[in-house]
């Protein structure tokens, strides 16, 4: 039995020996390399973005823009040859009006009245020459003929007792006709209204907590928003109270040009600008915690750091300094595959 029990000793020994030698003969493999992910970095440099405000409203007529185009003289309204939101060149005629019997009768009394009054004249006149009459007498008949050429003059001016065409003063959109062709109207009637294109204004709503910081002369990017196209735009006016109905107070932009009325407009409005860390908005991530950017240290291990975003401005935000280090590479294109201790590959040197 004893010697049984040393042959199994022995055979584990040999098992034994067996197993380490084939170990030592096998080479040492090294150990799994760290995964890490490649990103791009920049420096973080100190620089400034616009302060702007967005806000948005339509094309409509300024102060003053609108004009109401009247007739002088009484006549009768042939033609409107216009319609309303049409737009018409300077010189171009709205509308046509003919002499009514009236108008007529009146420039007949007129011309009546001044031949009588330089008959009277002459006939004073002859007075004077035979002594029959003062030289007051042919002042006050001077003044006769003065006065009665003075009405037919006015009249004529008006356009009474002919045909004649009513035209746009200036270039314009037609914003209302308020007579029917074929009727009688008197002297003074408003025949239709005309909005000055070149007195054409943005305006746009802006709530009142953002309102404060917008002052006339500030410059304003204007999107059209139908068409899609942008000018330049200059702030002339903000309103005192916010509108009772929006609650939003009213900032009037000039453009430079005529725009088309009633047209959508996006207007931001820059009210100065904002001091920070100029980043690429990509590299700002956010999660329920805030807003983040992720810092690489000298080992080349992300580190993730909340940041207070101060402003954005197309791809660009503006950072607060708080909390960043600016001796750490700040990571940009790949930020949104790290996660905070994670190894980075930097695609060449941070810039």
């Amino acid at each position: 039995m004893k010697r049984f029990r040393s042959w199994m000793i022995l055979a584990v020994l040999i098992l034994a020996g067996a197993a380490w030698w084939e170990f030592a003969r096998r080479p040492v493999t090294a150990a799994e390399p760290v995964a890490s992910v490649l990103v791009n970095t920049i420096k973080l440099t100190p620089g400034s973005l616009p302060a702007t405000v967005t806000a948005y409203g339509s094309v409509t007529a300024g102060p003053g823009a609108e004009t109401t185009m009247a007739m002088q003289a009484s006549g009768v309204v042939s033609d409107i040859a216009v319609s309303v939101g049409q737009q018409v060149t300077a010189g171009q005629v709205l509308a046509s009006v003919a002499a009514d019997a009236q108008s007529v009768a009146d420039v007949r009394k007129a011309q009546d009245a001044l031949a009588a009054a330089k008959a009277a004249r002459a006939h004073v006149a002859a007075l004077l020459a035979g002594h029959l009459a003062t030289n007051a007498d042919l002042a006050a008949a001077d003044q006769a003929v003065g006065d009665a050429d003075g009405a037919l003059a006015a009249l004529q001016a008006m356009g009474a007792g002919k045909a004649r065409s009513i035209v746009a003063p200036f270039a314009g959109i037609v914003s209302a006709v308020l007579v029917a062709p074929g009727t009688v109207q008197p002297g003074g009637t408003a025949l239709l209204r005309l909005i000055e294109t070149g007195r054409l204004v943005v305006v746009a709503g802006v709530p009142p907590a953002q309102a404060g910081g917008i002052a006339p002369g500030e410059a304003a990017k204007l999107t059209l928003l139908n068409e899609g196209t942008q000018v330049d735009g200059k702030v002339v006016r903000m309103a005192a109270m916010p509108d009772p109905q929006s609650g939003l107070e009213d900032v009037t932009v000039a453009p430079p040009g005529a725009l088309p009325l009633g047209e959508p407009v996006e207007a931001v409005i820059t009210t100065g600008g904002t001091d920070g860390y100029v980043v690429p908005r990509d590299a700002v991530q956010n999660d329920a915690q805030g807003d983040y950017v992720f810092q690489v240290d000298a080992q080349n291990i992300a580190h993730r750091v909340g940041v207070h975003v101060l402003g954005n401005t197309g791809a660009r935000t503006v950072l607060a300094p708080g909390g960043l280090n600016a001796a750490m590479p700040l990571v940009t294109t790949g930020a949104y595959q790290l996660d905070d201790g994670v190894a980075v590959r930097m695609n060449g040197a941070a810039n």
